[in-house]
């Protein structure tokens, strides 16, 4: 199946409600029906053309019949507090306007913390100026939608969209507003506490008033600036996605070759044990400090295989989108692919 297509079709899937088990079968109905309608279309002017059509002819057909937004609104039998003919728009502006407050707001909490005297407050205070930015510019957005609706605002700027600026939602579906969110703030809050700007009690309970302290062993100082400056990187691309959420292949390589860095990073931790120094506090060891002292150890070392299994399983998964793109931004429709793609009744991959 065309690329184009791919990507149009997942486009709308996303916006189609997708609560319960009837919502998602309702959807994937619509989906179905939807494919075989543009297949369809895609087809006729391929025997008009007497030839497979290229990428633009077939862009110039989903265009003809509509951007996802609206074509999916269209379908969702949804009550709309925004008149039809701008609600499609709404949720859209949202979500690059309140992404873009809740950049800027965690920007200015990062500034405050490393800025402050008790960095810890003034980190929280920054993040409750965010959430209020994002819940001003959300206020914004809808007042000026209702303003256009009223006003009967022209729309015609809606039809000025391409087929190929889609996202490709069919490769990995964007990530949530509110996961992102709450990612870039543990990622600003891992950044002070990495540049020992905000700490953490380092201690663990034993018996009998003791307890055991621990620490960063030296061997983390060969890895201190590559690991901040992965840390920095992670944030940004965080940043980005609260704005623009969609999987790109510029995204994908830099995933690939930050976890690449990561499995290095973990590599020289993993030769360079103990990763942890402890020492027992208010007395000398017992047998249950001991214990505690190779949990500690035990819990590092699952952390360190835990954290490599996951960063190699994402790997694959990047390659593998790239694997699934290859050459599609050249590849046009090809005939029998209409009856291939409506046998399996499912989006080849």
């Amino acid at each position: 199946m065309n690329d184009l297509l791919q990507r149009y079709l997942a486009a709308v899937e996303r916006r189609l409600p997708s609560g319960d088990g009837k919502a998602k079968a309702k959807s994937a109905d619509i989906v179905a029906e939807l494919r075989e309608v543009l297949l369809s279309k895609i087809e006729t002017k391929e025997e008009a053309l007497g030839r497979a059509a290229t990428n633009d002819e077939v862009a110039e057909v989903l265009k003809a019949f509509g951007h996802p937004v609206v074509v999916a609104a269209r379908y969702g039998g949804q009550d709309y507090l925004i008149g039809p003919n701008y609600y499609p728009w709404f949720w859209h502006v949202q979500r690059i306007a309140v992404g873009a407050a809740l950049v800027i707001g965690f920007g200015i909490a990062t500034v405050r913390g490393l800025g402050s005297d008790e960095p810890m407050r003034a980190a929280m205070r920054g993040i409750g100026s965010a959430v209020e930015i994002a819940l001003v510019a959300f206020g914004v957005v809808t007042a000026l939608f209702i303003a256009a609706e009223r006003g009967k605002l022209d729309m015609k700027w809606a039809s000025k969209w391409d087929p190929k600026d889609l996202p490709r939602d069919n490769i990995r579906q964007p990530k949530m507003l509110f996961e992102t969110a709450v990612t870039l703030a543990v990622d600003i809050l891992f950044l002070l506490w990495w540049t020992k700007v905000v700490s953490f009690p380092a201690e663990i309970p034993a018996e009998d008033g003791r307890s055991v302290a621990f620490a960063f062993s030296p061997a983390w100082a060969a890895v201190y600036w590559p690991i901040l400056a992965l840390a920095v990187g992670t944030t940004l691309v965080h940043a980005a996605d609260l704005i623009h959420p969609a999987w790109t292949r510029v995204r994908s390589l830099a995933s690939i070759a930050g976890h690449t860095a990561g499995l290095a990073i973990l590599w020289v931790l993993y030769t360079s044990q103990p990763l942890v120094t402890t020492s027992v506090l208010n007395g000398a060891g017992t047998e249950n400090t001991d214990r505690v002292l190779r949990i500690i150890d035990g819990v590092v070392q699952v952390w360190l295989a835990a954290s490599a299994l996951i960063w190699v399983v994402t790997i694959g998964l990047e390659l593998r989108r790239l694997w699934r793109t290859r050459g599609s931004s050249t590849g046009g429709s090809h005939p029998g692919s209409r009856g291939d793609s409506l046998g399996s009744q499912q989006v080849v991959i």
